[in-house]
């Protein structure tokens, strides 16, 4: 069988082109599959598919697909939680944690290309409950921004949002740890 270079950089950029893709098709999939909290943002699943981005991606390409996924949203699409769409949404409370997304995306895939997960369950757990602080210091960022309410008082809030993250936490480094052979991108 003759090698032909074309072929693997047609693969692997088609490759590229799909996960980058997966992971905003995925979040709009879901984006009905949320608990509203009155004037909190709602519990949804979109956070399990930016770690799961982050986790699989390089950081560049975690980011992209985040990007392309507000991107959809402030066109129109109703990819955010509760099939809402426009900019006007990230006008709204949960702004802060939509663009938080693409800096999450970003810090879970370059902390793992930097060798520092080194596919350890504690070292993933580790990084995924980092970025996810980080997403909630952003979101109450937004939400103080917006409300002039006090910034530790939003913060502690969100509380609620806990057993949910660490659920989806788990559930990411399982399906991480599942599919990372097949898709992953690492630097050797």
């Amino acid at each position: 069988m003759k090698f032909h270079w074309r072929t693997c950089i047609m693969n692997k950029t088609t490759k590229d082109i799909t996960l980058v893709a997966l992971f905003p098709a995925l979040m709009a999939a879901t984006a009905g599959v949320s608990i509203p909290l009155g004037n909190m943002p709602a519990i949804t699943l979109q956070t399990l598919f930016v770690y799961l981005a982050g986790l699989l991606l390089t950081p560049r390409k975690a980011a992209l697909s985040m990007s392309i996924y507000v991107l959809l949203g402030v066109m129109g699409l109703p990819v955010f939680s509760g099939f809402r769409g426009g900019f006007g949404v990230l006008l709204g409370g949960s702004g802060g944690f939509i663009i938080g997304f693409i800096f999450m995306a970003w810090a879970v895939a370059f902390m793992k290309n930097r060798n520092f997960l080194n596919n350890h369950f504690w070292y993933t757990t580790v990084v995924l409950i980092v970025a996810t602080t980080g997403l909630y210091m952003i979101g109450a960022s937004y939400i103080t921004f917006l409300t002039g309410a006090n910034y530790w008082l939003v913060l502690g809030g969100f509380y609620l949002y806990l057993v949910g993250d660490i659920t989806k936490i788990l559930t990411a480094i399982y399906v991480h740890v599942r599919i990372r052979s097949h898709v992953t991108y690492e630097y050797s």
